[in-house]
């Protein structure tokens, strides 16, 4: 009788930290970090499109030298502004820079965002087959140290 007791004491010994392991893994699993892709206020993934209704002008086309109507400039914005030379990047091969990050998402167009991996926010746009990553948290390159 005495040792079915103390096999049943150690069944039971050993069933309480089972359940002790279980919960502790359970709490380290809830105390870890959301990935952003699971902290993310919103869910943007989807197909969009821009609608034109203001500036439709500056939207259309790609605005001459110099028409920075609009647009908050000090001294030094203006004097950048003033020196481009959009012929001088089509002959480097950076006809895409007009339509950099903040500029490409005033352009009409379709839109496309979904995640390329729980870190990674994926832009595609088709007004200037551009493709845009924004990485949340630590960036690690992919290129060899």
């Amino acid at each position: 009788m005495i040792r079915r007791a103390a096999r049943g004491t150690a069944l039971v010994a050993s069933l309480v930290l089972a359940a002790g392991a279980g919960a502790q893994q359970a709490q380290q699993r809830a105390a870890a970090a959301p990935t952003p892709r699971e902290a993310a206020p919103h869910d943007l993934t989807g197909y969009w499109v821009s609608v034109v209704t203001e500036d439709w002008r500056w939207r259309m086309i790609t605005p001459p030298p110099g028409d920075y109507a609009s647009v908050p400039l000090n001294a030094a914005g203006r004097e950048a502004a003033d020196s481009w030379d959009r012929a001088a990047d089509i002959q480097s091969g950076n006809e895409c820079r007009p339509y950099g990050a903040g500029g490409i998402m005033r352009v009409p167009g379709r839109i496309r965002i979904g995640w390329e991996d729980d870190v990674t926010l994926k832009v595609e746009t088709d007004a200037g087959t551009q493709t845009r990553l924004f990485h949340f948290g630590a960036f690690q390159s992919s290129a060899a140290a």
